[in-house]
């Protein structure tokens, strides 16, 4: 009976240390898919660190060079002469014409030293008086 007994204890024992070696395996195994997973979410925070870095910089380089561009044109103050009322009839004259000659709008305020909204309020300005008619302050 005794060799039944060492015998069992020995089994169980065996069966102990198989369940050891079976969890540490596992752990082992947890372990290592768990490295896996956490060089991966490295690897994705490095690259977009990279474009973070990468945006920032366009981001100031963009926003300096409009810096620039404004203290560039500031520098260059332009005050805002009216015209009399016969110069503005003689531009509206030429833009017109140039217009009809088949210059684009770019050109003609070039050509013209006037913004490209001003040039096409002076292409409008016939077809909204038209659509506008001037009303006397006697008849309303």
């Amino acid at each position: 009976m005794e060799l039944f007994g060492a015998l069992n204890q020995q089994v169980i024992v065996a069966v102990a240390a198989g369940a050891l070696v079976v969890l540490q395996v596992a752990s082992v195994a947890g372990w290592w898919l768990q490295q896996r997973k956490v060089r991966s979410l490295d690897g994705r925070v490095a690259h977009l660190s990279a474009a973070m870095a990468l945006l920032t910089d366009t981001l100031e380089g963009g926003l300096h060079d409009v810096a620039r561009e404004v203290s560039r044109l500031s520098a260059v103050a332009v005050t805002p002469v009216a015209l009399p009322v016969r110069n503005q009839s003689a531009a509206q004259r030429r833009v017109r014409s140039a217009s009809k000659r088949g210059r684009t709008i770019r050109e003609i305020a070039a050509a013209e030293e006037m913004s490209e909204g001003e040039v096409r309020l002076m292409l409008q300005a016939p077809v909204r008086e038209i659509k506008e008619p001037h009303v006397h302050a006697d008849l309303r």
